[in-house]
């Protein structure tokens, strides 16, 4: 128990409620309760609780993990020793400084079970802020094997809703005859950092202008980016074609904006992926996004500017632009 990252303290110590050295996962004590009485005693029932831990990161998992066991070192000759399905221990949870409780699971005994801490049983659950009294996947209740020596759950993890920044868990533990125990050992608060997404993409778009379909993305933030690639795929074609590639800002938290320009795109429906590759080789495909390009194709055969001389179509100011079917368009440069 000197390893705990996270030490607790039983709600009303008592002489069943205690710690002690017969068995542990780290030496040399274990929390522990056990039963004195014939299925009616109060004292045999209490919270192993955990203090609330604050400044939590919101963008983290975290995960409550413990050990559980179920030994009969108090009376290994009682007929009763070994937990029932009336003995159990519930996990009960608080994300507001222990104001409010909620149990998320159970385990209960089941005919007289007992087990190690060394059992290969385990349970892994995920907290949703309410109790369902029946039996797990449909509910939030384990019972572990029959039986002596069964094996039953020994670890137990917990994962905690995301987006908390505090939180207190009570073990309440209930035995109610004489040889039933519920061991607990190497209680531990584990987070878990997110996993860094190799983009955050804010748009992917494309538009046909002045004889060109543009193809343009924006991140808002890059991880271990090497570069990106836009395929295209024309008409009833079930093959894409490269239209180009642009090299990627690596690792970014700033918005970055990128554009390649298509000009050799068929006077039909084109459809455009854009696909990112990482430093490693990795990749992941955005889209796909269309342009219908099955409209006439109008070319421009005269740009002038507001005296109505003819200049080039990279002259800046305003420009009248005039097409090859006498429509006309006013662009400011």
């Amino acid at each position: 128990m000197e390893t705990w990252n996270w030490a607790g303290l039983w709600w009303t110590p008592a002489a069943t409620a205690n710690w002690y050295t017969n068995a542990s996962v780290t030496p040399t004590e274990s929390a522990v309760i056990y039963g004195l009485g014939n299925g009616s005693s109060a004292i045999e029932q209490d919270w192993y609780s955990m203090p609330n831990v604050t400044g939590l990161n919101s963008a983290y998992q975290y995960q409550f993990k413990f050990k559980l066991a179920s030994y009969t070192f108090s009376n290994s000759t009682a007929t009763t020793r070994g937990v029932d399905a009336a003995d159990y221990v519930s996990v009960q949870v608080s994300t507001n400084g222990g104001v409010n409780y909620t149990t998320e699971l159970r385990i209960t005994g089941n005919s007289n079970a007992t087990w190690t801490y060394t059992s290969t049983g385990s349970i892994t659950h995920t907290a949703n802020g309410s109790f369902t009294n029946s039996a797990a996947p449909a509910g939030d209740v384990y019972q572990s094997a029959s039986g002596a020596n069964s094996t039953s759950p020994s670890t137990i993890l917990l994962n905690l809703p995301i987006g908390i920044t505090q939180v207190a868990v009570d073990i309440y533990c209930r035995i109610n005859s004489a040889g039933e125990e519920w061991w607990i050992d190497n209680v531990e608060l584990i987070e878990i950092a997110p996993i860094s997404l190799p983009i955050e993409l804010i748009s992917f778009d494309g538009e046909n202008f002045e004889e060109a379909n543009t193809i343009t993305w924006k991140t808002a933030s890059e991880h271990n980016t090497d570069y990106y690639m836009i395929k295209r795929l024309t008409g009833d074609t079930s093959k894409y074609e490269v239209v180009g590639t642009v090299g990627a800002a690596g690792n970014s938290t700033t918005p970055l904006t990128y554009q390649i320009i298509d000009k050799t795109y068929s006077p039909e429906i084109n459809y455009y992926v854009l696909t990112q590759f990482d430093l490693d080789g990795k990749y992941e495909e955005f889209g796909p996004i269309a342009i219908d390009n099955r409209k006439s194709i109008k070319k421009i055969i005269k740009v002038t500017n507001l005296l109505g001389q003819e200049v080039s179509l990279d002259s800046s100011g305003i420009l009248i632009v005039t097409y090859s079917d006498g429509s006309c368009k006013k662009v400011f440069k």
